[in-house]
């Protein structure tokens, strides 16, 4: 009597999440939340901004805003969840934020125990210090505008980054378009806080503006795309300039012009012991 012989297949073993892979997850997932929930509060902030002559009075000339307007004035509780919902998009899509740019700093930084200058110095650090400020301040699109570009910029090239980018040159060169709109979007946030402190939106509109001029500062100094913007933007200013004060202007220019240097010859030194 022949035997039969059985055959007994191995099951293959499951794949166990590390915490690499859930830090990828976590890192797609938060940009994936600040480009999708910041596209829907731009779109509640430009309906709210076509009715803006509800909410603010004609009499002064539309700078004084009534406080007390709401779109949806019912008595219910989803009228008063409605009412909320801007606010409640625009601070997920910031808490989007805090996760991409969480892990992004953490891999720069885990092992290392950079110094608070070096942490400062980093791009993903100082978005994710102005993601935690604009977290606790009055909703504006225009604040989460560099977000939203950023999180863009990422979710495009999602694979090369989750992989590994071996040419961070050609990536750059790929988005040097969001890269510009990016510095401008930055500066217009700069801009938008000029004009609520000058007309006083809020009584802390001035402590707003001031605490993200410094961390533009940060930006222009260690930002070579931010570098390379406000170059151009003040080559272009450059007729308007007085001639008595042609020499301070070119200082400036070259102040930021070096910054440039600077950050070439770091890449450079980088790249020789890489």
């Amino acid at each position: 009597m022949v035997r039969k012989i059985k055959i007994v297949q191995k099951k293959a073993p499951k794949k166990s999440w590390g915490p690499l892979q859930i830090q990828k997850v976590v890192w797609i997932v938060g940009h994936a939340m600040t480009l999708g929930l910041g596209s829907l509060f731009s779109v509640t902030y430009a309906l709210q901004s076509l009715i803006f002559f509800k909410y603010r009075s004609w009499k002064w000339i539309f700078m004084r805003l009534n406080k007390s307007y709401s779109y949806f004035n019912g008595p219910r509780w989803y009228h008063a969840l409605l009412r909320w919902t801007p606010q409640l998009v625009y601070r997920l899509a910031i808490v989007g934020s805090f996760m991409s740019l969480g892990v992004t700093s953490y891999q720069n930084a885990h092992g290392l125990h950079p110094q608070w200058y070096e942490m400062f110095s980093a791009e993903n650090f100082q978005y994710l210090v102005i993601s935690v400020f604009w977290f606790f301040t009055e909703a504006s699109v225009f604040k989460l505008l560099p977000l939203m570009l950023l999180s863009y910029m990422h979710i495009t090239n999602w694979r090369q980054e989750v992989n590994g980018i071996k040419d961070s040159d050609a990536v750059t060169k790929k988005n040097a378009a969001v890269l510009r709109a990016l510095a401008v979007a930055e500066l217009l946030v700069a801009v938008s806080l000029a004009m609520n402190t000058i007309l006083m939106n809020s009584g802390a509109s001035g402590v707003v503006l001031v605490l993200y001029l410094g961390i533009y500062w940060l930006r222009i100094n260690f930002s070579p795309y931010m570098q390379i913007m406000m170059l151009k933007l003040l080559s272009k200013l450059d007729p308007k300039i007085p001639p008595k004060r042609a020499e301070q202007w070119g200082f400036i220019k070259k102040f930021i012009y070096s910054k440039i240097q600077d950050h070439e010859r770091r890449k450079a030194e980088i790249e020789k012991t890489a």
